[in-house]
Order: C-alpha cells, then sequence, then structure tokens
C-alpha cells in the first residue's frame, strides 16, 4: 500500500516536471522572441518581464520533486564514503526530513499567499495586471509536489526501498 501510494506521488511529479519542460520551454520562445523584436523592430512585449519571473519559479520548483526521485539533485555525497551504508540511510533520512520540514514552511506560506491574493483580489503592478492568484498557485502546487515527494521519499527509506529511481538516476557519462 505504501508503495502503491509512492507511486502516485511518483506519477504526480511526472506531471510536475511535464509542467517545467512546457514552462522552460515558453520561457525560451518569449526570451528569444522578446530578444527580436527589441533588436530589430523597437517594440517590447509588455508581459515579457512579468511572466518570465512566474515562469521561471515555476521550472525551478514544478520539476524538483522527479528531480529528487531520479537523483538529480546536487548533494554533498562525501559522507557516504566514510560512512557505512546503514548510517548513510540514516542521514539521509534526517535530511530528508529536516527538508520535508523547510519544504512544509514554503508549502504553508505560498499557499496563504494563494489565499490573500485570490481574497482581495490582487493583480501584479506591470502592464498586463496578471490576477497574482494565478501565478502563486502554480508556484505553490510545484512546491507541494516536492513535499509530496520527499515524503515518498521518506517512506521509501523507512521501509528500506531505495529513494531514487535507478533508471532515472543520472551519471556523469550522461
Amino acid at each position: 500500500m505504501i508503495e502503491a501510494f509512492c507511486r502516485t506521488i511518483d506519477r504526480l511529479c511526472l506531471a510536475g516536471a511535464v509542467v517545467a519542460a512546457i514552462a522552460v520551454s515558453w520561457l525560451a520562445v518569449m526570451l528569444i522572441a522578446e530578444s527580436v523584436l527589441t533588436a530589430w523592430f523597437s517594440f517590447s512585449q509588455p508581459w515579457a518581464t512579468e511572466w518570465s519571473g512566474y515562469l521561471c519559479a515555476v521550472t525551478l520548483f514544478a520539476g524538483s520533486g522527479y528531480a529528487l526521485r531520479a537523483g538529480a539533485h546536487i548533494r554533498v555525497e562525501l559522507y557516504a564514503a566514510w560512512l557505512p551504508a546503514r548510517a548513510v540511510r540514516w542521514v539521509d533520512l534526517g535530511c530528508s526530513i529536516f527538508s520535508l520540514g523547510v519544504a512544509g514552511v514554503m508549502c504553508y506560506g505560498l499557499t496563504m499567499l494563494v489565499w490573500k491574493s485570490y481574497a482581495v483580489k490582487s493583480v501584479s503592478y506591470f502592464s498586463m495586471q496578471t490576477p497574482l492568484a494565478i501565478p502563486q498557485a502554480f508556484l505553490a502546487a510545484s512546491v507541494w509536489l516536492l513535499c509530496f515527494a520527499l515524503i515518498a521519499r521518506i517512506l521509501r527509506l523507512l521501509n528500506g526501498v531505495a529513494a531514487e529511481d535507478a533508471a532515472k538516476t543520472l551519471t556523469y557519462a550522461d
């Protein structure tokens, strides 16, 4: 049952990675268009500055859960060479629990921010006047995905199951 729960979280994190890929693609197209329009036509997209910030934030966090499962996060693994495998697992568990606490605080803060922005109908100060609850909701959902991925990691570590998917783990040769 726990593994089924973790697989469901893995699928949600894969969806988050797809959202991150779409966001980074949209960001690239938007910035290339902005560069061409500015250089050749002396015209700037009024929404480019505003939406580039939103897309960067979503890109950063939406793929984090998938990256965590794939072993793509940057970590200091020097301790793994010096400690026995059992101790490494406990250090990893402790770090994962601490990370869940930090991500949990972010989830709470971002969720409250979305709620307040929605309640007062807050809009951006840029010319597009985007309702702020929309990009904030994407960011909050992205951090929630990271929290779920950390929960799945902790459950796997507690059950002695590999926390990272070896098929997705990146190596230096990749």
